[in-house]
Order: structure tokens, then C-alpha cells, then sequence
């Protein structure tokens, strides 16, 4: 069995495929800035502690807390 890895786990620079939003109170606010199952994310920076992070999901850029990037679920080539 594959763990569940999340996009505050992903290497800088290495796209990873958006699959899932984990249930939370956060689940709507991530949809709505657009982080939909199908897209693909990459890291671009993190601040020191780790937050916020700053991804690219498709063609926006956004800045997320490590937590709101934890709910995002992700496969990256190695997972297939």
C-alpha cells in the first residue's frame, strides 16, 4: 500500500498531481482558490519553518500555510 502524500511533502520543483482535498474546514477555501482534483502543483519556495509555502497550481501562484497544504492530496510520477 502507497502512503497518502501531501503537498507539503513534495521536493521543490517536482510536480505532483492534485488528487484529492482532505475533509476539513479548509476543503472549500482550497477548491476555491483552485486546487481541483486534476491539476498539478509544484513547490516553488518555503519559508524557513516551513510556512507558508509558495506553489504553483496550474498557471496561479499561490502562497499556503503548511497546514492548508497538508490537505491537499497528491501523486507524484514515482506513485504510478
Amino acid at each position: 500500500m502507497i502512503p497518502i502524500q501531501t503537498a507539503d511533502s513534495l521536493l521543490f520543483n517536482k510536480p505532483a498531481l492534485i488528487t484529492a482535498i482532505q475533509t476539513s474546514p479548509l476543503t472549500v477555501k482550497l477548491l476555491q482558490l483552485g486546487c481541483l482534483p486534476g491539476k498539478q502543483i509544484t513547490i516553488l519556495r518555503k519559508a524557513i519553518g516551513n510556512s507558508p509555502i509558495y506553489v504553483q497550481v496550474g498557471t496561479l501562484y499561490l502562497a499556503l500555510r503548511a497546514e492548508e497544504a497538508a490537505q491537499i492530496i497528491v501523486e507524484t510520477e514515482l506513485d504510478k
